[in-house]
């Protein structure tokens, strides 16, 4: 048991059993504290309030956000989350369970790619160096479409790789499938994306010749390909547009193609996703900036990266030019950043000052997560028992500084890896703490108990709109509503009002709840937000506002 143990910890178990054993951790922390937290505003509200109106409506085209047509994405990861409700029932597990799902999904989709490409070890490579990168954390913790599409986005791309390496045509039509569904997930400037990085992949993989490349896009079937992918993924976008006209087109347009050719910008930013890689990938921002020096400087060694070089640059230079700039753009990328780690890992001996560098590029990321674990339990004020988390971790870090008889590649993979589990763990245990001074679910439960209060009575809430008041009170939401507004609407009344500045209203309102609201830009801001909620918990509401919510008969 104890050989066994050791071997799991340096990523030395035979391969099925690794995998496994890996993947049920993964498994575990990705779900660890997943569904606590009520639904985040604004992103999440957006399409936890549409699934509802979806499953109420029993209309699951037609996607609707605070009683108005919402326009802006495709229907994908609605219909997902709908599924999951319309099994669990409505909540913020339902809602949240297909994302992780997906998360898990674009893991094993790497872990495929890397064993495809790199043999068994560079799978279980792949795996670990994915699972953990801050973005993938952070983003399948929420409902929102960066999950389902980076499953679609790498699930398409593994399956041309596979058909385009052995010329198997099913594969090849598998990958269009795959590719209408990434579509009607995000939208089809990703034909596009994946276009570019096939077609960059077919010009540059071998050597030079018109003959080999006109012989690679024979393989392609491009007309019956690409009419899967119009079919499966356009056939919302033209039902909508033959339904509602240019109502539709205009938000679904300025939402894609609009976004990133006309979005107002202060210039090309041509650093700004480079910026993102910086911190978004971590633990393997050090291990990809020396992963890309090295292949340029060796590029007949760097051939046999040249699938996930075309996926990252291609993916760099369409996003770079764009003049929306959003940092989750990337995400789709990280599968690709991993793979062209690995082979370093796998099939490239180093030798002196480089194999130092190569190998102190893991150990620091390491280390750094390690202190931030021991920061983040005294910063959180955890249980001092939850000390045995970095604690823990350090042990392992420890024991694999100083095995002699693991490979080093093992070790620098799992060095990064078992300290990115604890510190996900250790996040987690503080996420029900925040829901103190996140009463959402209270007030819509209020609302919605209260046998007086009718359904169809809207909620105003004055001069903003608290994103998932809609979702949580089950009715629609007046934004922006002013005092004056409240004391004239006209019958049954209900709104959120700020208690210090609710001078003048009617006194015939009772108050049926009082409570605080984050008041300071957005929850997605989540740094932000954390450092609100922790001075909060000292009693420093400087970040929230304190709001009645009264109700009229």
């Amino acid at each position: 048991m104890k050989e066994w143990l050791k071997n799991i910890i340096t990523l030395n178990a035979e391969h099925n059993t690794q995998r496994a054993v890996l993947m049920i951790i993964i498994t575990l922390v990705y779900f660890f504290n997943f569904s606590v937290n009520d639904i985040w505003t604004p992103n999440e509200s957006f399409y936890a309030d549409a699934v509802r109106t979806m499953l109420q409506s029993g209309n699951f085209l037609d996607i609707e956000y605070n009683g108005e047509a919402r326009y802006n994405k495709p229907p994908m990861t609605y219909w997902l989350m709908a599924l999951s409700a319309g099994i669990f029932g409505l909540s913020e597990f339902s809602l949240r369970f297909p994302i992780i799902l997906t998360g898990i999904g674009s893991i094993w989709m790497t872990y495929l790619l890397g064993r495809k490409m790199f043999g068994d070890k560079g799978g279980i490579y792949a795996m670990v160096l994915v699972a953990f990168t801050i973005q993938f954390l952070a983003v399948k913790q929420y409902a929102s479409p960066e999950m389902p599409l980076t499953f679609f986005f790498t699930l398409t791309l593994y399956w041309f790789y596979v058909g385009f390496k052995s010329a198997n045509k099913s594969m090849i039509l598998l990958s269009y499938v795959a590719l209408g569904l990434t579509t009607l997930t995000k939208g089809f400037p990703y034909i596009i994306i994946i276009g570019g990085i096939i077609g960059l992949y077919v010009l540059i993989r071998g050597p030079f010749s018109w003959k080999r490349i006109w012989s690679d896009i024979k393989i392609l079937n491009l007309p019956i390909g690409l009419s899967l992918t119009i079919i499966i993924g356009l056939s919302w976008v033209i039902f909508m547009y033959l339904k509602d006209g240019d109502s539709f087109w205009s938000v679904y347009y300025t939402e894609t193609f609009g976004r990133a050719l006309s979005k107002e910008s202060n210039g090309l930013k041509p650093f700004f996703y480079l910026g993102v890689l910086a911190w978004s990938v971590i633990p393997c921002t050090l291990a990809f900036i020396f992963a890309v020096f090295y292949w340029l400087k060796h590029p007949k060694a760097g051939m046999q990266v040249v699938f996930p070089f075309c996926w990252f640059i291609v993916m760099l230079v369409i996003f770079t030019v764009a003049k929306g700039k959003i940092p989750t753009y990337m995400i789709q990328a990280h599968p690709a950043i991993i793979l062209m780690i690995v082979p370093l890992l796998t099939t490239v001996k180093l030798e002196g000052i480089l194999k130092a560098i190569w190998s102190w590029s893991f150990w620091l990321l390491a280390i750094l997560i390690l202190v931030v674990n021991f920061l983040v339990t005294d910063l959180f004020r955890l249980h001092p028992v939850f000390y045995f988390i970095p604690v823990f971790s350090a042990i392992i870090f420890g024991f694999l500084l100083r095995s002699k008889r693991a490979k080093l590649s093992d070790r620098l993979s799992a060095s990064v890896f078992w300290p990115s589990v604890f510190f996900g763990l250790s996040f987690a245990l503080f996420l029900p703490r925040m829901e103190a001074f996140r009463p959402y679910d209270e007030i819509g439960r209020i609302v919605r108990e209260d046998i007086s209060i009718n359904e169809n009575t809207p909620i105003l809430i004055q001069n903003t709109l608290i994103h998932n008041i809609p979702y949580y009170t089950a009715r629609t939401a007046i934004r922006d509503a002013s005092i004056e507004r409240i004391n004239n609407y006209e019958g049954q009344t209900i709104a959120l009002v700020k208690a210090d500045n609710s001078v003048g209203l009617d006194t015939r309102f009772e108050t049926i709840w009082s409570g605080y609201i984050y008041d300071f830009a957005s929850e997605s801001q989540f740094a932000k937000f954390l450092t609100a909620c922790l001075k909060a918990e000292e009693g420093d509401f400087e970040k929230f506002a304190l709001y009645n919510l009264i109700y009229r008969k």
